[in-house]
């Protein structure tokens, strides 16, 4: 058996993690293929097939789930070498805001991917509101932002578009006869804007029941049956129910919701690796 490449290692970890070789090409920011060809040839300097590969699933085989934790620990054992040679790290901590809206199930992997980026950096994380995350940008006290905005930001990256969906508890009783009570964010949310214009031009009698200061509030708001939301499609939970214009209801379809980054000079790797990985 010849040395390991440390890029196959990387790839093979990358497949595991990600359960797919087009996520981990992604995430380690080369092409399929080269991924798929980093896994053929560690697999023949072991001499053992490490993944199961079908037209619709991708798992690890049992010599692949008894190898994974060695070519983890090799890497880490590369970092750990490298950094005792390399200049110490700056002490400087930046500042990354991510919106609340932002792929919420998927916030791990995606801090996941900063991490690998900028290895050796310090950062301090913000999960909140659009508004407050631009507040902080425009006032110089934050080095990259991943914001929502019904309009387009100046000097921002367009990351991704998804559709806008109302959302209520299963099973959901509207009140007979009486304006569709509503669960969204404060004044400064784009989600709300966009909601509340839908719905005014589509005649939709409604009012505003709760109004809460976060995403995770608004979505306990619904689970309890205070009245019906509005979320982009990757922040709407499976326990939710989509509604749509064949319910009885007629909801109007309220369009799209932009994410848009913007990052300071120094942190570009982590820009364009978040840029791959969103979309």
């Amino acid at each position: 058996m010849g040395d390991l490449d440390p890029a196959w290692l990387r790839s093979f970890a990358a497949i595991a993690q990600a359960g797919s070789v087009t996520r981990a090409a992604q995430q380690v920011h080369r092409t399929q293929s080269a991924v798929s060809t980093h896994l053929q040839q560690l697999e023949a300097a072991l001499g053992a097939r490490l993944v199961e590969r079908t037209t619709r699933a991708l798992s690890l085989t049992q010599e692949g789930e008894r190898f994974l934790p060695h070519a983890r620990r090799l890497l880490e054992l590369q970092a750990q070498a490298r950094a005792a040679v390399q200049p110490v790290v700056s002490k400087r901590v930046w500042r990354v805001g991510i919106s609340e809206y932002f792929r919420p199930s998927y916030l791990g992997e995606l801090l996941g991917v900063l991490r690998d980026s900028t290895p050796r950096a310090r950062f301090e994380l913000l999960w909140s509101g659009s508004a407050p995350l631009q507040r902080l940008w425009q006032a110089g006290e934050a080095d990259l932002v991943v914001v929502t905005s019904g309009r387009p930001v100046p000097s921002a990256r367009l990351l991704r578009r998804e559709p806008l969906a109302w959302v209520a508890a299963p099973g959901y009783e509207f009140p007979a006869g009486l304006p569709a009570p509503l669960v969204l964010l404060g004044a400064d949310c784009p989600v709300r804007e966009i909601a509340l214009s839908a719905l005014a031009r589509s005649g939709r009698a409604h009012h505003v029941h709760v109004s809460c200061t976060g995403s995770q509030a608004a979505v306990a708001a619904i689970r309890a049956g205070w009245g019906v939301g509005c979320l982009n499609v990757s922040a709407v939970p499976s326990d939710l129910e989509v509604l749509g214009r064949k319910d009885a209801q007629r909801w109007p379809s309220p369009g799209r919701l932009a994410f848009y980054l913007l990052a300071r000079p120094e942190l570009r790797e982590a820009a364009r690796a978040i840029r791959n990985w969103a979309a």
